[in-house]
């Protein structure tokens, strides 16, 4: 079955220890942490020491960093007009790589921009390509894969552009980070297909989550994804990798919901619902 991690932003306080033992007491694998600005673990402000640490807290808790999601800086920057933001969301993404190597991982997932409407779509494309193709040189480097996620940002809204997008970039390291509730949650079609269509050689990893086709997000089991279809297109294209629970946490028993969570998942991929 596959491992499965949890992601959340851990704080860069004694409350991370906590969540971690919290993470893996429901049954969790790993942790997958997010690359926040400042007083996260780890941090774009101190990358080095911020990952030492957490990768001292993931040990001591029997926990896996398989890979880590970059935070909201790459949303602005990663396909912006300005030249000068491109640069920083290739710094972020270096910094990035460099964490995520101290903490064990392989696999970081970066937001590929967003249309905003301060440019037109092709001009997002190629300075989005540019940048991915930078990235993509950094993490040949580093030996860190990239998943480029799916996300509401207008931008990548079918398979076949994002096979189009993946095959001009031309890097075996960049690939896609596939969200499987975002699909619904965007309104973008059917999961199962595309797995299918974008293939595990080039999903680099997969995050579950469920919503409902009026595009709330729910808990797992509580929407529309169809799940026997999902893992079935996973077992076809033979996809073994991590699965990233992505869900945000009740303000009210978060460990219920954790633990529910991973016998949810559980359930899901070995094809008992």
């Amino acid at each position: 079955m596959n491992p499965i991690a949890f992601s959340m932003v851990l704080k860069d306080d004694a409350e991370a220890a906590r969540w971690l033992e919290r993470i893996k007491s429901a049954g969790f694998d790993g942790v997958e942490p997010t690359f926040a600005p400042e007083g996260t673990l780890p941090t774009v402000a101190a990358p080095r020491p911020s990952a030492e640490k957490l990768r001292k807290l993931a040990d001591a808790a029997g926990l896996k960093i398989p890979s880590m999601r970059g935070g909201p800086l790459f949303w602005p920057t990663f396909g912006s007009p300005d030249a000068s933001q491109r640069d920083r969301a290739v710094e972020v993404a270096r910094q990035a790589m460099e964490a995520l190597s101290i903490m064990g991982g392989d696999t970081l997932l970066i937001v590929p921009g967003r249309w905003d409407g301060d440019q037109t779509y092709g001009q997002l494309w190629n300075y989005a390509l540019d940048t991915a193709r930078r990235v993509g040189d950094i993490a040949e480097e580093a030996t860190i894969r990239v998943g480029l996620e799916n996300v509401e940002n207008r931008f990548l809204l079918s398979p076949r552009e994002w096979q189009q997008f993946m095959d001009a970039v031309g890097n075996e390291r960049v690939g896609m980070y596939l969200d499987v509730g975002n699909v619904v949650h965007c309104g973008l079609g059917f999961t199962e297909q595309w797995l299918k269509e974008i293939g595990a050689q080039r999903i680099k990893r997969i995050h579950f989550k469920d919503a409902k086709s009026d595009g709330t997000l729910t808990y797992l089991l509580e929407g529309d994804v169809n799940w026997p279809a999902v893992t079935a297109a996973m077992r076809a294209i033979g996809y073994t990798d991590w699965v990233g629970i992505e869900l945000a946490l009740p303000a009210h028993h978060p460990q219920a919901m954790l633990d529910g969570t991973v016998r949810a998942a559980r359930a899901i991929l070995c094809g008992s619902v």
